[in-house]
């Protein structure tokens, strides 16, 4: 009888456990009162019970919205807290009875508003009672480790209302631990969730909110308020629920839906990337996961707020929306940001973040009326991902909303609307400046400018007032720029900003303006605005002030203006940076690297004023003052003393993996921008070098320049994945028969000792051994082993039957850089053949380069899918484009082959590109783009090396540079093709000051012709000119050079060809100012010889021969050229256009027009400097 009575008391007391834990408060009445009967010892819990059951009917039966409570009701409820004080007394209770009891006497305290008799009835210290308790020999009921969270959260809500924020977290630290760790089958009742829920999303507030104070906003405190929040996203009733919906439910009096908890959660998210640090919850890299868990809870919060928000009524703004909108895009700044890169996100990287982004502004836009916050911000990101068009787009409809929104505001303020802020307006019209000139040409220009016009009227319409004088700290003062007409004045900063963009768009429309008489005058009132922007500029944007205005006083021949100017800024530069030094000891700040192009100008400067060493010493003063670039650069006159250095001390290769330790400021993490700046810097160094020691001296220290090359726009990640042995690359592969193979590893960096291996398949002209590779000059760096080797493609090609004497030498034991011994070369057609062109080869030229993918030959045939494998290793061989020249009976077609560790191409491929832009997040280009502006890079290296052998006299190494520069905008041509096959993908420019594929190639052919000259072959160099210029017919060195040669021809200085039966270039492109009696005479050079000379008496005005007519053909024709040339924005300021124009002016007898150019080329020749001032960058004024 005893055990059935004791097992009928563990029933009820199971039952009543699982109706508390189910919260089935209907049935406790009947299980108190069977308890009571059967177990009267147990007066606590059965007092605990009732008073639960009173407090639960209370909480169920009252409107979940009241805030009052009856006095009846709460009568009631105060007549309970004798009872449960009276058996808390009493000696002998169970432990988890007297704990029961307890919580539920909080409970009741805090269902009555009375948070501090709440927090004082609960016990004292969570820690010690959960100590006893765990210690109790009795197992803890479900009910009771309900309670442990039930109680965590009632005392520490209440400590957060009573003594603050402090005492709250204590609490809910000590009870954090039991809801992530509890094994029982307690967390799948309804109670548990329901008590851990509430415990969890407070204690994540209340520590969010603590972080957000600032003194307690410390790595803990946010540590805390992560993991809490983490449990709580975790919780299954949130991962089941609605997760816009109550969490608390009505039994809480203070109900906090889950959309406010997780926009708290992702605010602590976002202050993360702006505060302290971030504590990962799991081993992967803490960057990767903070976007991983930004991004998903951001797409929670979204939904959510889209799902609950309605379209507004017209002009009337959406302010959650727009906050929302805000707050995502500046963490999108941050996280778009130098300071990131791709591999601290997931899939897709940055590119795919930013397009994210972009599409919640595209959703956002469809809960608003007319945001131009939206539409700014569209602008911002489309700018961003380098989609210029569609950024141009968003910014003129913002333009439009904006100024229509002001002028309907001037007849009546309530019609408009909410207006735009007008410093936000001005700050961002000088983001679409900056972008357009930064970015744009010619058509960009113009829009430039009408921009320039509206931010001027802007200000004027403000009455924006500048002070003269700078104060002491470099700042103005907010009362010093006042407005009028009831608007809010600008603040200095960003009236720096706007006078600064004014100055830019001015300065850059005056370098394309078709009208030389006004170009003057915009400059004179750029610099106008430049110094208003000086006037009162901020420490954060002098470098960029500074930089235009130093430009714009160079360009218009003030040079020691423009000296103080850099000079000043660079001194106090560098004593910022001294005391930034010790804040910044593994991170290197971006704008250190800014610094490079100030040092750049101030060489230009001192070069225009002859003062070479100066300039010399300048450019070794930026590779040495700004850390990130030194370790790029490597001096020759270092490079023994690297050698004989013990392992550990300074010198530490920069693609290391110590190197990249000591800072982060190495290529990965170097815009595109940035690293054209160095190249472009070292390109100047030699350059001055050639000046000072000649043109040998020069090319000994060039090889550092293709080093650095590699290094800037290798990714070291790639090169790893294709790394072979070396002796594998002289294994000709199996697939190579009947191909001659380039095996070198790079044209300036070859060992005494490699050798290639011996090819069959190979008849008539060409060797079947490729020649001894020659070793590198004694004055170069040692190749380093952890740098990416620059392949070079195409090289052993057949040399053309029609190749003169000069150009077969071989075998010379000229010391240089670069040296061929009878390598077996196969020039372009179009650049090495000689013998007469005809009409169908001047017209068709182009069209067989743009259709030799499209050829019969194998090579042709598989050259699409060859590009396509680009992007990483394969195991086949890669051909390249095969030399067109059928029309040539003497050249064979041949194919070639690319070494399957191309890791320099791999490389290329696999990088991404980086522009600065008008936010602090960075424009990302395309692949595509990325790879054509890097190879456009590399094929200026190898145009500048050529010419440097050209100066030296070694004429075959200057035509294996251009050859190798060839190859370089072959595959530039290939990768357009790839795009869009069409001549005007061909000819367009692109964004960012990338060069056409038309344009590059005229750069080359260009080459040509001087080396060709050089030669003294002026023939082929009027050909190499005409190519040029059929290609890109502006293009300013071949115009000059075809004229200069076609006004020989006119003074008799170069003779006459040899008229060609049949040849009339009336209706040929690119010829249409000769004469049209006149007849293009044109002969081998074999034939000169045979030629009878024109005699004097041809120059008569009266002489109507053929002879004359092609004199005279010529000369107009060269005065048509470059006069259409010199009205251009690309030669307005060229001394060798000018100067030819006043050749063509005296020799047409216009001697007063010849008298005012030839003093404008001494102007301009008076200042000028080594390289002109564009080759800075290609960003123009924007730093």
């Amino acid at each position: 009888m005893t055990a059935k009575i004791a097992d009928k008391r563990r029933r009820y007391l199971e039952a009543l456990d699982a109706a508390r834990c189910n919260g089935n408060w209907n049935e406790l009445p009947n299980l108190v009162r069977k308890i009571s009967k059967h177990c009267p010892e147990r007066k606590c819990l059965v007092q605990a019970a009732r008073a639960e059951y009173h407090v639960a009917e209370f909480l169920n039966s009252r409107p979940g919205t009241a805030t009052t409570i009856s006095g009846s009701r709460e009568t009631k409820l105060h007549d309970l807290i004798p009872g449960l004080l009276s058996v808390l007394e009493e000696v002998g209770n169970p432990l988890q009875d007297s704990f029961q009891a307890q919580i539920c006497l909080g409970w009741l305290h805090w269902t009555l508003s009375e948070p501090a008799l709440a927090a004082s009835r609960l016990p004292k210290d969570f820690d010690v009672t959960l100590q006893i308790l765990s210690g109790d020999r009795q197992p803890l009921s479900s009910w009771t480790e309900i309670c442990i969270i039930k109680g965590g959260y009632i005392k520490g809500a209440a400590q957060a209302s009573v003594s603050g924020s402090e005492d709250a977290i204590r609490t809910f630290k000590s009870v954090l631990p039991w809801v992530s760790t509890l094994d029982s089958n307690s967390p799948s009742s309804p109670q548990f969730l329901f008590w851990s829920e509430q415990l969890l999303s407070k204690a994540a507030l209340i520590a969010s909110e603590a972080a957000a104070e600032g003194p307690l906003a410390n790595e803990n405190t946010v540590e805390f308020a992560l993991r809490a929040f983490r449990l709580w996203a975790s919780h299954p009733n949130v991962k089941q629920g609605d997760q816009a919906s109550t969490a608390l439910g009505a039994a809480s009096t203070n109900s906090v839906s889950r959309a406010s908890i997780w926009k708290a959660y992702y605010g602590i998210l976002s202050s993360t990337l702006r505060q302290v640090a971030y504590d990962s919850p799991s081993e992967s890299p803490k960057r990767a996961q903070l976007t991983t868990e930004l991004r998903r809870v951001e797409a929670i919060c979204e939904n959510i707020l889209i799902k609950n928000t309605k379209f507004p009524k017209a002009e009337v703004a959406n302010k959650e929306v727009e906050n929302w909108v805000e707050q995502v895009m500046q963490n999108w700044e941050i996280l778009c940001g130098p300071e990131w890169r791709d591999d601290d996100f997931g899939e897709g990287g940055q590119d795919a973040f930013s397009r994210n982004v972009l599409d919640m502004l595209y959703r956002a836009a469809t809960k608003t009326f007319h945001s131009t916050l939206i539409l700014r911000r569209l602008f911002h990101v489309h700018a961003a991902l380098a989609e210029f068009n569609l950024a141009i787009k968003a910014l003129e409809t913002y333009i439009n909303l904006t100024t229509s929104a002001k002028a309907r505001a001037e007849k009546s303020v309530e019609a408009a609307g909410e207006l735009e802020d007008d410093e936000v307006f001005a700050h961002t019209l000088s983001e679409g400046i900056s972008m357009l000139s930064c970015f744009g040409s010619y058509k960009e220009a113009e829009k430039a400018k009408e921009l320039t016009n509206m931010l001027k009227k802007l200000l004027d319409n403000l009455h924006c007032i500048i002070p003269t004088a700078t104060p002491a700290n470099g700042r103005v003062s907010p009362g010093s720029t006042t407005g009028t007409c009831g608007s809010r004045p600008l603040s200095p900063i960003t009236v720096s900003i706007a006078y600064r963009a004014i100055g830019i768009g001015l300065a850059n429309w005056a370098r394309w303006t078709p009208v030389n008489e006004v170009r003057t005058d915009i400059q004179a009132e750029a610099l106008e605005a430049f110094e208003k922007s000086l006037a009162s500029e901020s420490p954060e944007g002098s470098l960029a002030s500074t930089f235009a205005f130093a430009l714009l006083l160079a360009e218009t021949r003030d040079i020691n203006s423009a000296i103080d100017y850099i000079r000043t800024t660079l001194v106090a530069e560098q004593s910022e940076d001294d005391a930034d030094s010790q804040r910044h000891s593994h991170w290197v700040s971006t704008k250190e690297r800014d610094l490079v192009p100030l040092w750049h100008l101030l060489a230009l400067l001192l070069s225009a004023k002859q003062d070479f060493e100066a300039a010399s010493k300048a450019c070794d003063a930026a590779f040495e003052s700004v850390p990130s670039v030194n370790l790029l650069h490597e001096q020759n006159g270092k490079s023994s003393q690297s050698q004989s250095q013990e392992p550990g001390e300074k010198s530490v290769h920069w693609l290391s993996v110590a190197g990249i330790e000591r800072g982060r400021g190495t290529s990965n993490q170097m815009e595109a921008r940035e690293k054209e700046s160095i190249v472009e810097l070292r390109i100047t160094q030699l350059s001055l070098l050639e000046i000072m020691h000649g043109p040998e001296y020069a090319l000994n220290q060039a090889e550092a320049l293709l080093s650095l090359y590699g290094r800037l726009f290798t990714n070291p990640e790639a090169g790893k994945e294709g790394e072979t042995n070396e002796s594998d690359n002289l294994v000709p592969p199996k697939s190579s028969t009947g191909t001659i193979r380039s095996l070198r590893g790079s044209i300036f960096g070859r060992k005494k000792s490699i050798r290639h291996h011996e090819r069959d398949g190979h008849s008539g002209s060409e060797r079947n051994v490729t020649p001894k590779v020659p070793s590198i000059s004694p004055a170069a760096v040692p190749a380093d082993p952890d740098a990416p080797k620059i392949q070079v493609t195409d090289e052993d090609r057949r040399v053309s039957t029609e190749r003169s004497p000069s150009d077969a030498i071989g075998d010379s034991s000229r010391h240089k850089l670069h040296r061929r011994n009878g390598s077996t070369k196969t020039a372009r057609p179009r650049s090495s053949d000689k013998s007469p062109r005809s009409p169908v080869d001047v017209i068709t030229v182009k069209k067989h380069q743009r259709q030799h993918v499209e050829d019969d030959s194998p090579t042709s045939r598989n050259m699409p899918l060859q590009l396509a494998r680009l992007d990483g290793p394969s195991s086949t061989p890669k051909r390249s484009l095969s030399h067109f020249g059928q029309h040539n009976k003497h050249n064979k077609e041949t194919t070639v082959a690319v070494p399957p560790q191309n890791k320099f191409h791999y490389s290329l491929l696999s990088r991404s590109c980086r522009f600065g832009s008008p936010t602090r997040a960075l424009t990302r280009f395309s692949k595509v783009q990325t790879q054509i502006h890097a190879k456009g890079l590399l094929i200026k290296i190898w145009l500048f090396v050529a010419g440097l052998y050209r100066h030296a006299g070694l004429f075959e190494d200057a035509m294996e540079a251009c050859n190798e520069a060839s190859e370089q905008t072959r595959l530039v041509e290939a990768l357009v093709a790839g795009q869009e096959s069409s001549a005007r993908a061909f000819a367009a420019a692109g964004w960012g000051g990338t060069k056409s594929s038309d344009e590059l190639w005229a750069d080359v052919y260009a080459e040509r012709g001087h080396l060709a000259q050089a030669q003294s072959l002026p023939y082929d160099a009027i050909n190499h000119f005409e190519d040029a210029l059929m290609y890109y017919p502006n293009h300013l060195v071949g115009t000059v050079g075809l004229a200069n040669l076609l006004l020989d021809i006119y003074d008799q200085t170069l003779p006459l060809e040899k008229i060609e039966k049949g040849l009339d270039v009336s209706n040929t492109p690119g010829v249409s100012l000769l004469s049209t009696h006149s007849k293009l005479k044109t002969k081998p050079q074999s034939q000169h010889n045979d030629d009878t000379n024109v005699t004097s008496d041809s120059s008569s005005p009266h002489d109507i021969t053929p002879e004359a007519l092609d004199r005279l053909a010529a000369r107009d024709r060269a005065y048509g050229l470059l006069s259409t040339l010199t009205k251009l924005g690309s030669a307005w300021d060229s001394s060798e256009a000018w100067f030819a124009l006043s050749r063509a002016f005296e020799q047409s007898g216009q001697i007063d027009k010849a008298k005012e150019v030839l003093w404008w080329c001494v102007e301009l020749e008076d200042k000028r400097p080594i390289r002109h001032w564009w080759n800075i960058g290609s960003g123009g004024y924007v730093l």
